[in-house]
């Protein structure tokens, strides 16, 4: 198994791994998600010691065919945006693990668990170069935060995961008909090919708006923040 690979499912199964383990072994479950995130960790830093700031080609690739109907790849690679965000994301899974240490009292195997799996789907989403393994990666990340949210929120945790769920899943629509609509336009879901598609301005406004629909809701932005403050 390659690098990115290894980044994405190494913490999902790891997730499960605690599951298994279960709520009655605490202590077990904490030192085993933490030792999985900061084995994560140690393992991205791979991507800055050996990422190569001569080029401007996507590094690290993994290219398997997936949907071959659609031509849908699991296609993954890093430049250098995405490969510091990765980074960050193993780092900062360390410190959210490790501050549930203690606070976490309710459920902790399923509370670990989430986060790790979390943390994987997200390198996921950082290292897709193919737009529907990109959007698989995007609706699956919901389940994990819809549970964080619905289980260890405040007060009114239920009704902040269900409307989360809904501007989620709203947003998510126009993405992936943006997606469609680039595919039928290029015969691709390569979002390098993406790039090189010629639409006109209105069209990429369209598209434009369409993501910044789904992304503003997980940030979370004014006006689609409200689900936070519930």
């Amino acid at each position: 198994m390659e690098l990115l690979s290894l980044l994405i499912w190494l913490p999902i199964l790891s997730g499960i791994l605690v599951i298994l383990i279960g709520n009655d072994r605490a202590d077990t479950v904490r030192w085993v998600s933490v030792a999985a995130s900061i084995l994560v960790f140690v393992m991205s830093l791979s991507l800055y010691t050996e990422f190569d700031a001569t080029t401007h080609l996507m590094q690290f690739e993994e290219k398997v065919s997936w949907i071959p109907q659609f031509d849908i790849y699991y296609h993954l690679g890093v430049d250098g945006i995405s490969m510091p965000l990765i980074i960050l994301t193993t780092f900062s899974s360390i410190l959210v693990l490790v501050a549930g240490w203690e606070v976490i009292q309710t459920r902790p195997a399923h509370y670990m668990a989430a986060f790790l799996m979390m943390e994987g789907l997200i390198i996921g989403v950082f290292s897709a170069l193919d737009g529907i393994l990109f959007y698989a990666f995007w609706e699956a990340s919901l389940i994990p935060m819809l549970l964080i949210i619905g289980v260890w929120g405040g007060d009114n945790r239920i009704y902040a995961a269900i409307k989360f769920f809904l501007y989620t899943f709203l947003g998510s629509v126009f993405m992936l008909v943006s997606l469609i609509y680039m595919y039928n336009k290029g015969g691709s879901f390569s979002i390098l090919d993406m790039h090189n598609l010629s639409l006109s301005a209105t069209e990429q406004a369209w598209i434009f708006w369409a993501f910044f629909m789904a992304f503003a809701v997980k940030v979370p932005m004014f006006p689609v923040h409200t689900w936070l403050l519930s």
